[in-house]
């Protein structure tokens, strides 16, 4: 069955996260991605592992193509034009200015394409003071407040996870899919443009607006109070969270589940607004409570009263889970060369067009000659363009 995009060619120019996971979404939903490297080495998350094939770039290229191409040089500019003249996306994240200097920018692009959607990412943007800086993940989610709301100012943490890369490339496809649907509507393709920053800023706006409205500068803990989240370890070290909200039910269901329903009458907790006031003195309480058995059994006294609540599982735990299993996860890939692999699959499903892994993770310039050829170049010329090191 044909996916959702069938039809639809992506050139990807960019490395690490935020344009590869773009281009990744695209391609589960059928997408052709054609992801341009540098011969000889290709997007640096290769180098993160054995043979230019580590796990972190398995990943996210998945599904892709890859045809090695030194941009740098005339005889490899050009077959990019070639190659984008004949695509409907251009998704890249060098630093702004950078594909312009190449002769490669969206203007360049689009005098040989007028329908073509031309993606930039970047750290801050294509305007502004911090344009020319380095953006990293981390970068990102400092300057946007984001990590403020993640980790404890007192003591800070890096996170486990690239959250603005990740984020970034989400919104990046966000705006590649409305420039499709407006391409549709109009004949006429546009430029896309986000970056860590704007993205992760964006991400974050519930926290925002509740800034703008109080004046209160929220902190990690602020959410975890208002929205009535704990964290608790049983008996034997295991954790698991529970998240009260705001309907009341969830309350009292607690209360039956840890046998204080007295505490419904305390005036330290016996509406929303105190126990936000006191949660800290109420997740003390509790904590005491849940000491003293097995985290199965409270999650499934829980369950059965409706609480919602949740084991805090690690990765390994996760793929056990049931629930999990009936998403199909993990789907095992395999690479006629490589081998096998597990990867997660699309986070969505379509009824009629469901998201799927069409091509296990390519090797760096597997797909060369066939993308040349597609571009009209035969195999004396493609033959004379590897000794010259331009694929």
């Amino acid at each position: 069955m044909n996916g959702a995009l069938a039809g639809i060619r992506v050139v990807e120019l960019a490395s690490y996260v935020t344009g590869p996971f773009a281009s990744l979404l695209l391609a589960d939903l059928g997408a052709e991605v054609v992801k341009v490297e540098q011969p000889g080495q290709g997007d640096p998350f290769r180098g993160w592992g054995e043979k230019l094939y580590s796990a972190t770039f398995c990943s996210l290229n998945r599904s892709k193509k890859s045809l090695t191409l030194d941009i740098r040089r005339d005889e490899g500019r050009d077959i990019f034009l070639k190659l984008a003249a004949g695509s409907d996306i251009v998704i890249e994240n060098f630093r702004p200015g950078t594909m312009e200097k190449r002769g490669l920018g969206y203007e360049a692009i689009r005098n040989l394409n007028p329908k073509i959607i031309y993606c930039s990412i970047s750290g801050f943007g294509e305007k502004g003071p911090y344009r020319d800086l380095p953006g990293y993940d981390t970068v990102g989610q400092a300057m946007s407040g984001l990590l403020s709301l993640l980790t404890d100012q007192g003591k800070p943490q890096g996170m486990g996870i690239s959250f603005s890369d990740h984020l970034t490339g989400i919104y990046a496809c966000y705006g590649i899919l409305g420039a499709l649907v407006n391409r549709m509507i109009t004949g006429e393709g546009q430029r896309v443009e986000t970056s860590l920053l704007r993205a992760s800023l964006s991400f974050i706006s519930e926290n925002a607006a509740r800034y703008f409205e109080t004046g209160v500068v929220p902190r990690r803990a602020h959410r975890t109070r208002t929205a009535g989240v704990f964290a608790f370890v049983d008996k034997e070290g295991l954790p698991f969270v529970i998240h009260l909200s705001s309907p009341e039910k969830f309350w009292r269901g607690l209360l039956e589940v840890v046998g204080k329903p007295e505490w419904a009458d305390d005036p330290r907790f016996a509406d929303r607004k105190s126990r936000t006031e006191n949660h800290d003195q109420l997740s003390d309480l509790l904590q005491s409570v849940f000491h003293t058995g097995r985290r199965e059994e409270w999650l499934q006294r829980l369950q059965e009263r409706d609480v919602p609540c949740a084991p805090l599982n690690t990765l390994e735990e996760v793929f056990k889970d049931p629930q999990v299993k009936e998403y199909g996860f993990p789907i095992e890939v395999k690479h006629p060369k490589m081998g096998k692999m597990l990867l997660v699959g699309s986070g969505i499903d379509l009824s009629r067009t469901p998201p799927r892994i069409h091509l296990p993770p390519p090797t760096l310039g597997e797909h060369s000659g066939e993308v040349l050829e597609s571009l009209g170049y035969g195999k004396e010329e493609i033959a004379r363009l590897k000794d010259m090191r331009v694929v």
